[in-house]
């Protein structure tokens, strides 16, 4: 017979596994890293086996860990099959929400609609983080990152919140004393400012009637800061591509000139992305679902 504390200890158990680590259990769950280590250790106890190797670096499964965290997968989502759908979908939004954002997006486009969302929900606080490198979500517990471009390869899941086009331009007074390009080959000339977030920094892949030509670029000015890249561009620098929500209004006020309009790049999508859980807590999902409705209504 399964005992209660083992059925504790198992959930237990299975949030180390999946946060890779005892204080990130310990900060998902909100209990002392001392107590998630002290609960894994009476499990291995009650069972005779040990479930996890341990060392001052990592965590790793043995064997029989393996096998053991499948089996308390599928007993855990047994018992949230049968309870879990409900309250998620009964249960007000509560606790911190904490979000993560590239730090233009976040001021611009994340920032003015929290007032309006917590006055949907009484029970919530946000703690907006703002910062242009990727955060490690599980060390810094972190519920939702808004991220801006291309995914890499990751255990996390996401949500695409919108498409951002992504526009090719140059200043006034960059493009004063030299040609306007009227082709792929000829932008390909131009002095770039190379943006290395990009997958492909040094390269521009070109459509129009569903034709492709990539294009190879160079520029004697490199960062990894979007805004910079702007800034950049309204000082002459040279040219490059943002995405829309960046030099909307520049483009709008005759400070930056859109260049090959005829041509599409690859858009940069707008993307929130959170820790894989089997059910998602409602002030994630309540969140995610808000985000998509406004950001898209905006645009």
């Amino acid at each position: 017979m399964i005992m209660m504390d083992d059925l504790k200890r198992m959930v237990i158990f299975s949030h180390v596994v999946d946060a890779g680590s005892f204080s990130g259990a310990a900060r998902r769950l909100g209990i002392a890293k001392s107590a998630i280590s002290k609960h894994v250790s009476l499990l291995e106890q009650s069972i005779g086996v040990r479930l996890l190797n341990r060392n001052t670096r990592s965590l790793s499964l043995t064997d029989v860990g393996e096998n053991y965290y499948q089996s308390c997968i599928k007993l855990i989502e047994v018992v949230e099959e049968a309870q879990g759908h409900i309250s998620t979908v009964q249960e007000e939004p509560r606790g911190t929400l904490k979000v993560s954002s590239p730090s233009s997006y976040g001021i611009d486009h994340i920032a003015p609609l929290l007032n309006d969302f917590l006055k949907q929900y009484s029970s919530l606080n946000v703690e907006l983080l703002l910062d242009d490198t990727v955060i490690d979500m599980t060390e810094e517990g972190i519920d939702v990152a808004i991220r801006i471009g291309w995914l890499p390869d990751s255990t996390l899941r996401a949500k695409k919140i919108k498409d951002s086009p992504r526009i090719i331009c140059a200043s006034p007074a960059y493009l004063k004393n030299k040609k306007i390009p009227s082709s792929p080959s000829e932008l390909a000339q131009h002095e770039w400012i190379i943006f290395t977030r990009l997958p492909t920094p040094y390269q521009c892949e070109l459509t129009k009637n569903n034709r492709s030509k990539v294009i190879h670029i160079n520029g004697r000015i490199k960062t990894n800061n979007a805004q910079a890249v702007r800034k950049l561009l309204l000082e002459g620098a040279g040219v490059a591509a943002l995405s829309d929500f960046l030099i909307d209004d520049d483009l709008d006020q005759g400070h930056l000139v859109r260049l090959l309009p005829d041509y599409k790049i690859s858009d940069a999508s707008i993307y929130a992305v959170y820790q894989n859980q089997r059910i998602l807590q409602p002030k994630i999902r309540t969140f995610i679902d808000f985000l998509t409705q406004r950001l898209n209504q905006s645009s």
